[in-house]
């Protein structure tokens, strides 16, 4: 009996143990973010590695900058307060909202809350008709469509803003997007020209020109929110490029920077 008792204290001892260490080191429930910028990072879809691409970003933000990030797939997190947070980031394909969920991202960021897009979020091909206008608004360009991944040269248009001041023309493997509707009020900071023989036709020309050139990030404003928006970001080869990187931390500098009076 005396052994058997002895037996079962071992086993709760080691089980309290190991429940410990886990709360320890893998229980991220007590996470606050303290002093620190603190990023809602919305993705979720399954073509793009999201996860993989979040933790990515996670551990450039977090790790090497004074960033902390909250990361969900459960866009009901819309439809509650948002006040904690300093930053909206969304990068993934976007799903039918419920009207609940696209007022409270739109409402956030009328109202002031920056927002950052990151590659996928322009392409609302599985939204309805009301919320692919309203992410248009949002974003100030619709997607058509891209080219096979590739790599290809990023040209920094205005060199001498804040948000590209440190970053040189430079080359990625990603995916190239194509716009159209592009609102004449976004101030584009960084173009690419298509080098294919593949597009072509009036609809390329109505929107781009002859010279095939896409813009690929760009500010603008939604109501009272500053809105940053890159189209590069479409995996692990991309996000693991340090221009990209910079492209992401530059952003996130001028979204939170306080505007002048």
């Amino acid at each position: 009996m005396i052994k058997l008792w002895i037996f079962t204290f071992c086993l709760v001892a080691i089980f309290c143990d190991i429940t410990n260490a886990q709360n320890r080191y893998y229980d991220y429930r007590n996470r606050v973010p303290g002093d620190k910028t603190h990023i809602l990072y919305i993705s979720g879809d399954d073509t793009h590695g999201s996860l993989e691409v979040a933790a990515v970003l996670r551990k450039f933000l977090e790790v090497r900058h004074n960033y902390f990030m909250t990361y969900t797939e459960d866009y009901s997190v819309l439809t509650r307060s948002l006040e904690k947070f300093d930053v909206i980031l969304m990068n993934n394909i976007p799903p039918k909202l419920t009207e609940e969920e696209m007022l409270g991202l739109t409402k956030a960021i009328e109202e002031g809350k920056p927002f950052l897009g990151i590659h996928a979020i322009s392409a609302t091909y599985k939204m309805d008709q009301p919320q692919k206008k309203l992410i248009f608004d949002i974003i100030g360009a619709e997607f058509i469509r891209h080219p096979p991944i590739h790599e290809f040269k990023v040209n920094i248009t205005q060199p001498d803003t804040d948000i590209t001041m440190n970053l040189p023309d430079f080359d990625i493997y990603d995916e190239m997007y194509f716009f159209k509707s592009i609102k004449p009020d976004i101030n584009i900071l960084m173009t690419s020209t298509y080098e294919g023989d593949d597009v072509s036709g009036q609809d390329w020309e109505n929107n781009f020109g002859k010279s095939k050139s896409t813009p690929v990030t760009w500010t603008r404003k939604y109501g009272k929110g500053k809105v940053f928006y890159t189209s590069l970001g479409h995996s692990i080869g991309a996000v693991t490029n340090r221009y990209f990187q910079q492209v992401i931390l530059n952003g996130l500098l001028w979204l939170t920077a306080q505007e002048e009076k």
